[in-house]
Order: structure tokens, then sequence, then C-alpha cells
């Protein structure tokens, strides 16, 4: 027969204590870690901020790689009567622009100035970069709309190059020859041998009409302070950065 042993005597359960601190120490830590975590993401962010701030063009350069192809910037200056008040800082900024545009731009890069309104005339002709100055203005006939096709008949007259050649209107876009859809501005611009356009408007109140984003809605309207010289000059500069991929920096 077998005896079955008595098991072992239950001791009295322990005392519970009372309620643990460690989940509020947790909470009180992470609570701090936060705004620490919220001030490295912003300082971050500012310093990946590629657009440049107000300043003179002289303290920015272009940085970054660079495909093969050189690169002929032709410049439509819009010289109708809505953009006259802009007239004299658009000038000094390009003043600006030509010797920056040698230092930062390849010998193989070219540099071209048209006036245009109702007619077309050109300033510069294209031009190494490097060699171009920065002439006056010249005169143009107005008051008969401002017409696109002069400009680009002007741009047709100069020699053929192996570069790219891009546009670049320093304007309000009030142009009344425009392209009546996207398809059609294809057409007109490689019946022209244009590579790219960009629009850049002398004025955050000025309203860009919809039948020059219906005709080029790649071409964004880049605007800026238009009576300031270095703010005109950089807005140049941000955009030739874009051209040639590149970036604007200090």
């Amino acid at each position: 027969m077998t005896t079955l042993a008595p098991g072992p005597r239950f001791g009295r359960s322990p005392r519970l204590g009372g309620p643990s601190r460690r989940p509020f120490w947790a909470l009180a830590a992470l609570l701090l870690l936060v705004p620490l975590l919220w001030l490295l993401f912003t300082s971050c962010q500012r310093q990946e901020d590629p657009a440049p701030v107000a300043g003179a063009l002289g303290d920015y350069a272009l940085e970054g790689k660079r495909g093969p192809e050189c690169l002929r910037l032709t410049l439509l200056v819009d010289s109708s009567g809505s953009m006259q008040d802009y007239a004299g800082a658009r000038d000094a900024a390009l003043a600006r622009l030509v010797p920056w545009l040698a230092n930062n731009l390849r010998d193989t890069d070219e540099l071209s100035i048209l006036d245009f309104a109702e007619t077309a005339t050109v300033r510069l002709p294209p031009t190494t970069a490097g060699s171009a100055g920065a002439p006056a203005a010249t005169g143009v006939a107005d008051g008969g709309g401002t017409l696109l096709e002069p400009a680009l008949a002007q741009v047709d007259g100069f020699r053929t190059t192996q570069c790219e050649t891009a546009l670049l209107l320093l304007s309000d876009a009030q142009v009344t020859d425009l392209p009546t859809s996207e398809q059609d501005a294809r057409t007109l611009l490689r019946q022209h041998r244009i590579s790219d356009v960009k629009l850049l408007v002398p004025g955050q109140d000025i309203d860009v009409p919809d039948t020059w984003l219906t005709a080029f809605p790649d071409a964004q309207p880049r605007k800026f302070d238009g009576y300031d010289p270095d703010a005109t000059a950089v807005a140049i500069g941000r955009t030739v950065a874009e051209l040639t991929g590149q970036k604007l920096t200090r």
C-alpha cells in the first residue's frame, strides 16, 4: 500500500507593494524627447531647402554635375508698356547677371538677349558666356499687342548651334499670339528649335493669364520683386540652375 507523503506547506503570499514608478518615468522621458526630435527634424529640413534666400547674385554659385549638352540661354525681355516700371531694375539685374554667368557657365555656353513687344530686336546675339557684355536696351514698337512670333523669328536668324536653346521670358505673359493648346505650343517650339521655356514674372500680384498656362503648363511662373535688381538677378540665376540641372547655393 502506497503512502502519500505530505506536500510542502504553503507559505503566506508575498505582500503586494505600491504601483511601480517605471511607467511614469518612461512617459516623462518620452515627453522630453519629442521636442528634441522635432528640433532635429526642422533643422535638417532647413539645411536641405534648396531655395536661396534674398541677397546678391554674387553670393551664389552653380554647384553639381551637368549633362554633356551646352546651353544657349536666350533672354526675351518684355519691353511693352505694362513692363516699363521694372525696366530700370531689370537692366541693372542683367548687368549683374552677365559677369556671374561668365564664372558659372561653361566656355561652350552662350547668352543672347532680345527685346520684344509688338516687334522684336536683338540686344545681344549669341555670345560665349565668358565674353558677353550687357548692352543697353534697344527700341521696339509697342501698342499693337505683345507678340512672341517676332522674337522667335529673330531667334531663327541666329547661327545654328548644337547647344540646347532655352527661352527665358522676363514678362507678365500678356502675350497675344500664344498657341491655343499645349500640343500647338510643342509644335511651335520644335519649329524654332527651342528645347525649353521659362517664365519670370516681376511681381507677386501679377496675374498670369490662363492662355499662357494652357500653352506652356510646364513653364509655371516664377514670381519675384521686379523693383529689386538683386531679387531679379537671383531669380534668373535660380532658373539657370534649373536649366543646367544644378543647384544655386551660397
